[in-house]
């Protein structure tokens, strides 16, 4: 199997994770409230959704619960979320009155009362047993292509987000004075490409009229990389977008004019009636007393997708996202089964994720030398190397004295690279070239992913099927958004599950990211750092923590919905205090008040889980529990160095317009 399947389980719990972290950067990272019972409201979305969608207990052998409505899981989710939300409020109400500690104190109780509930009372949710029976939303419909109604629009939807969102991050690129692309090879310095008129980072003024190129300032690139090396890499993102996203990308980059502002907010109206419609028609699952609800699923995606247009910033990428989702769901009804339509549409967003991220990270350290990857490369080898002498000594047909002998010698040699990067790290100022040592080790750890994902992948395909083998299996994981069933390409039922979940964290995201720039936002800033001030300034304190509370919560709540469609099964166990301490992970390993910082620590822990499965593979079968048991030291360790060297976090707190402006 290839080993892209793997990382889109990866992604999926990312995700999770991810919204969960979110909410609780809410309460504790913008307000300052300690929230150690977090997961109790994970787990209060997860069962409410699971209870709704359930069909009737009578229809179930062996399992009790109440409920059971056979809800839709979209409006399923919905009442989740509100119901975690408010059970946040009504912890909040009697706790926030006294000292902070009270809070978490009370928060903790309510989880594991919570849980208690859950696992005692067989008649609430199938008591110890596991609450199962429910399928996933769509599931019927995969893999795709198909040759329904139904498929086609499920497939313009995962079109229409994908190619939105690379158009998007495209359109973004070398664009924002703040953004990780800005500066062309990331100088202070360097012009901005903007083209609206705005101040330049050298002082200044850029040309207040649109380029007649797309916006691009003349003699640059939309990639921001100069000579001919900047063209080429164009030419691969046009290619990869199929040409429709470049341009819209292009065009995102010059100014909007009111007239052609009004045109593109009519499109987005008519797309959205359009796929409003098409998801009335194509989904027959809603019914309540005989009566049909799918007009109110169409008004939902109708009312969803028009708002997405006119909230985006870059009103080009959604158009980007319409025109190609309209003709792949063309494509769809025309072609049905033809693997043509998702190969076009899908392996070319594909291919566009590894040309972007391999332009973002030579951006991103640009300002490294040959010397500095030079040195990264060597310890992803390094590392890599330690394991040697367990693979080739402790192979099966190796015997017990072999294979200790091997274990023994990767034991030393990773005591002996952990000894190495600790000295290196503590004199990284006679050996290195200006640049923070945490920056070399964050570019090893690519190297690492690389080596892992196209080197090491292909060993076992090599052994069993030669180059051939080895050609097929990378191509397989290239095109990544694809699975490969008997060397016919699909787009299964957890790559859409990738999707449904990346979707849902960029829509909570951007509303978290509204939330707290906006005046509620600073308010619960101001009660972070000195609550006395805020009240002073005539603020209701005690409501603000409150909304908080609900916010955080409600988050908590989607999060576990999702969790309730990922795994098909709850059971009380999943839900330990644990659960909290991993947001928490997240949270400090990203940097406080950071949105995207939870998005990093989320991405971060649960890549090093993953890495670590993987080590624990090399080991022999009777050491690898103790392996992975080592994780949790490992984790440990992480957490302590961080909030030593970097207490701010990884990515460090987001700084608003206001704080530079204080300074």
């Amino acid at each position: 199997m290839a080993l892209s399947s793997s990382l889109v389980s990866l992604g999926i719990i990312v995700g999770i994770y991810a919204i969960l972290a979110l909410g609780l950067n809410i309460k504790f990272g913008y307000t300052g409230l300690l929230d150690i019972g977090h997961v109790a409201f994970y787990l209060t979305g997860a069962y409410v959704t699971a209870l709704l969608v359930l069909p009737p207990a009578s229809e179930q052998q062996f399992t009790t619960y109440i409920l059971g409505w056979s809800w839709p899981w979209l409006p399923a989710i919905a009442v989740g979320t509100l119901v975690a939300g408010l059970l946040g409020m009504l912890v909040a109400l009697p706790a926030i009155r006294l000292r902070e500690d009270y809070l978490a104190i009370a928060v903790l109780g309510i989880s594991v009362i919570l849980k208690r509930i859950v696992q005692s009372e067989g008649w609430l949710a199938n008591g110890p047993g596991s609450l199962r029976g429910f399928s996933q939303p769509f599931r019927d419909f995969f893999p795709l292509p198909g040759d329904t109604l139904g498929a086609a629009a499920l497939l313009g939807f995962v079109v229409f987000v994908l190619w939105t969102v690379a158009t998007h991050v495209l359109a973004e690129t070398g664009t924002d004075s703040g953004s990780e692309l800005a500066a062309d090879g990331g100088k202070a310095g360097d012009v901005d490409t903007k083209a609206d008129g705005g101040e330049r980072t050298d002082g200044s003024r850029a040309s207040s009229d649109p380029r007649s190129d797309g916006g691009v300032t003349a003699g640059r690139t939309i990639s921001g990389t100069r000579g001919v090396g900047g063209w080429v890499v164009d030419g691969l993102l046009a290619l990869t977008t199929l040409g429709v996203g470049y341009l819209a990308a292009r065009r995102s980059r010059t100014r909007v004019s009111e007239a052609e502002q009004r045109a593109l907010l009519g499109v987005g109206g008519l797309f959205g009636l359009a796929a409003g419609v098409v998801a009335w028609q194509a989904f027959e699952w809603w019914t309540v007393a005989g009566v049909s609800l799918d007009w109110l699923f169409g008004l939902v995606v109708f009312a969803a997708v028009t708002a997405g247009f006119y909230g985006a910033n870059r009103r080009w990428a959604p158009v980007a996202g319409a025109v190609t989702a309209t003709a792949a769901f063309a494509a769809g009804v025309a072609l049905g089964e033809a693997v043509i339509v998702v190969s076009v549409f899908l392996a070319a967003v594909s291919l566009f994720t590894w040309v972007f991220g391999a332009v973002a990270v030579a951006r991103r350290y640009s300002d490294l030398s040959v010397r500095d990857f030079g040195a990264a490369l060597g310890l992803a080898l390094t590392f890599v190397a330690c394991f040697v002498p367990l693979i080739v000594l402790g192979g099966e047909s190796s015997g017990d004295a072999m294979s200790s002998l091997g274990l023994f010698a990767t034991m030393a040699l990773l005591v002996a690279f952990l000894y190495g990067v600790y000295y290196l790290g503590s004199n990284w100022e006679r050996f290195g070239s200006g640049v923070e040592f945490v920056r070399i080790v964050g570019v090893g750890a690519i190297w690492l992913f690389v080596i892992r994902y196209f080197g090491m992948a292909n060993i076992v395909p090599f052994k069993r099927g030669g180059l051939d083998a080895v050609v097929n299996n990378t191509f397989q994981n290239l095109l990544w958004l694809l699975k490969f069933q008997g060397g016919v390409a699909q787009f299964d039922y957890s790559r859409f599950l990738l999707v449904l979940t990346l979707a849902s964290l960029a829509m909570l995201y951007y509303l978290s990211e509204i939330t707290v720039e906006s005046p509620f936002g600073r308010v619960l800033k101001a009660i972070r750092e000195d609550e006395d001030v805020a009240t002073s300034l005539g603020k209701n304190t005690f409501a603000y923590k409150v909304q908080s509370m609900m916010l955080g919560s409600a988050l908590a709540g989607f999060a576990g919905g999702l969790t309730a469609i990922y795994f098909q099964s709850l059971v009380h166990t999943m839900f330990a205090p644990r659960v909290t301490f991993i947001a928490f992970l997240a949270l400090i390993i990203g940097g406080t008040a950071n949105n995207k910082g939870m998005i990093l620590g989320a991405t971060i822990y649960w890549a090093f889980q993953k890495a670590t499965a993987d080590i624990a593979a090399f080991f022999p079968t009777s050491a690898r529990s103790s392996v992975q048991a080592l994780r949790l030291a490992f984790i440990g360790a992480l957490l302590i160095v961080i909030l030593y060297y970097r207490p701010e976090g990884l990515w460090g707190e987001q700084r608003t317009v206001a704080d530079v402006t204080e300074e």
